[in-house]
């Protein structure tokens, strides 16, 4: 740095457009996102009150809860680093490198976040259905065994 000099870059040499046309495009994927996962979850609740099993239907709330919750908040984030790239490329170079270079590890570290909420939220969806699989399969056996007891009972003929 020579002397006289602010150590700020001048605004004339930062393109903002490029980041706030890709902050822009986030937020708005992101705020779709989230009208998608409120309106999967409206849905969700409505099957999940016509359900008979108790047992089963507290367990897929949990889950679906769970899933709301996660997703909300994974796109929530999006929603606030599309905002911080499309804001904070215009603002943040104004106070120098160190700022700059804070701010953008921060940036970093949401997006981080974010990867580990899509993350657990593939783990989750997997066990689930790992668990309705086992579940769906064992009453397929039983279903199964059941109609081998009826037909033993019947002789192969049907009962009227």
């Amino acid at each position: 740095m020579r002397p006289g000099d602010s150590g700020l870059m001048p605004p004339a040499a930062n393109n903002w457009v490029p980041a706030a046309i890709l902050g822009t495009g986030l937020v708005v994927l992101a705020s779709g996102m989230m009208w998608s996962h409120v309106r999967a979850w409206r849905n969700h609740k409505r099957d999940l009150n016509h359900k008979r099993d108790l047992a089963e239907d507290a367990t897929d709330y949990r889950h679906f809860h769970g899933r709301f919750r996660r997703r909300m908040q994974t796109s929530a984030f999006l929603a606030i680093v599309g905002f911080l790239i499309g804001v904070g490329d215009v603002v943040i170079w104004q106070f120098g490198p160190l700022a700059s270079t804070i701010f953008w590890l921060m940036v970093i570290v949401f997006v981080f976040w974010i990867a580990m909420l899509a993350l657990g939220d593939l783990t989750a969806v997997r066990s689930h259905s790992q668990t309705a699989i086992a579940r769906h399969e064992a009453e397929r056996r039983a279903i199964e065994q059941e109609l081998k007891e009826y037909r033993k009972r019947s002789n192969g003929r049907p009962i009227s």
